[in-house]
């Protein structure tokens, strides 16, 4: 179960007093809150125990989860990537849907039939028309000499798919590479251990140019092959049965509903990478900020709730992110849940288009203890019946 350290602010002492002047032993308690009192709906409020895997894409999807914090933003290799590369169904690759179009064949799920869990990442620079995109996959199979023989295929059926691709050259250790001289994009193969990256470039700011291409990609490279190093798999004999919650966070975070889930991928954990990709817009320099504010694990549900090693790192990232102090023209602060005693603020956020204003929903952030907590929905009473509940959740002992 998830132990909440908290600070004094909101705290009562155990006391045994000695008298007038005397000495004063006790520690810390958090005060839950009275949930009687708070407008709750029919979310949790009682925390859950999660548990372990339950079947095999399951514990991919959390084999995936762990994986993302070691696949690299491409920001991280070059800061011009300043905004996610959208729309990506999904980040978690455990097969060929999640990839799209980004792999132009219809031989991956048999070719790559041994994946045990893959992630991607795209980015692109600023711009409403004119952009270059990078797009990072890390797939992961279960040792070196599979990566080693489906890496190639992979390739070789990327590259023969259209008969206009020529090879390229990328300066990096067992990696191949095609391009189409009439089309300004790139597509690399490279294989690292039990891992086979694949990297995507379609720079449309400039006609093709084969060295500037090559030179984006082995950017990139260097970037994410030192990253896999440091990743441990879960061990084949322990992954069907591997941990959904190891430290209790999810537990602690109001489920996704089956029937409309925020975006189409499991609930879950992240510690680092991974937790950009709750964000929108999100790129190195977020990443850089979350570190700044010590945010050490995230969890993703129905809210998205951010620990920090620190109720001071909670309290900076609050301050950084409040909508107070961050207000756009689209976007106007609203009532707030009745009940909650710690900071919170919420907002309403609209789109403009010919002179019509739209509602796009509500937001909803909370600061409690070492938490940073998120939370959307199309009606404002709901959405102060999930950031209740969700408060509840964080404070109950």
């Amino acid at each position: 179960m998830l132990t909440i350290v908290v600070p004094a602010l909101t705290a009562v002492l155990a006391l045994t007093a000695t008298g007038c002047g005397g000495t004063v032993a006790g520690s810390p308690v958090r005060i839950g809150p009275d949930v009687s009192t708070l407008d709750v709906g029919n979310f949790q409020t009682a925390p859950r125990v999660v548990g372990n895997a339950k079947n095999d894409r399951q514990a991919r999807a959390r084999e995936a989860q762990r994986l993302a914090d070691y696949v690299a933003l491409p920001s991280e290799a070059d800061p011009s990537y300043v905004e996610d590369g959208w729309p990506l169904r999904s980040h978690i690759v455990l097969d060929r849907r999640t990839l799209g179009n980004l792999v132009i064949n219809d031989t991956f799920d048999d070719v790559a039939k041994d994946l045990v869990a893959g992630w991607v990442n795209a980015e692109t620079t600023a711009g409403d028309a004119q952009r270059r995109t990078a797009n990072i996959a890390v797939l992961m199979f279960p040792n070196a000499d599979i990566a080693k023989a489906v890496g190639p295929v992979l390739e070789h059926d990327d590259f023969t798919f259209n008969s206009t691709n020529q090879p390229a050259t990328i300066p990096q250790p067992d990696t191949i590479a095609h391009w189409r001289p009439d089309v300004s994009s790139i597509g690399s193969w490279t294989v690292h251990d039990r891992y086979v990256v694949y990297i995507k470039v379609v720079d449309d700011t400039r006609a093709p140019d084969l060295p500037s291409l090559v030179g984006h990609v082995d950017r990139l490279l260097k970037t994410q092959i030192p990253l896999l190093d440091q990743f441990v798999p879960t061990p084949a004999a322990d992954l069907p049965r591997i941990p959904l919650d190891p430290e209790g966070l999810l537990g602690r975070t109001l489920p996704s509903a089956p029937e409309a889930p925020f975006r189409p991928e499991p609930d879950g954990l992240y510690t680092g990478r991974g937790i950009t990709t709750l964000l929108l817009n999100s790129n190195a320099t977020t990443l850089a900020k979350l570190r700044e504010n010590e945010v050490d694990l995230a969890s993703f549900g129905n809210a998205v709730v951010f620990r920090s090693r620190t109720a001071a790192g909670a309290d900076g990232l609050y301050k950084r992110w409040r909508f107070s102090e961050n207000l756009d023209t689209d976007q106007r602060l609203v009532a707030i849940p009745a009940g909650i005693t710690d900071p919170v603020e919420c907002i309403t956020q609209y789109s403009r288009y010919a002179g019509k204003e739209t509602l796009l929903g509500h937001l909803c952030m909370l600061r409690v203890d070492r938490y940073v907590v998120q939370a959307r929905s199309k009606q404002l009473p709901e959405l102060h019946q999930q950031m209740s509940a969700q408060y509840a959740l964080l404070t109950s002992r």
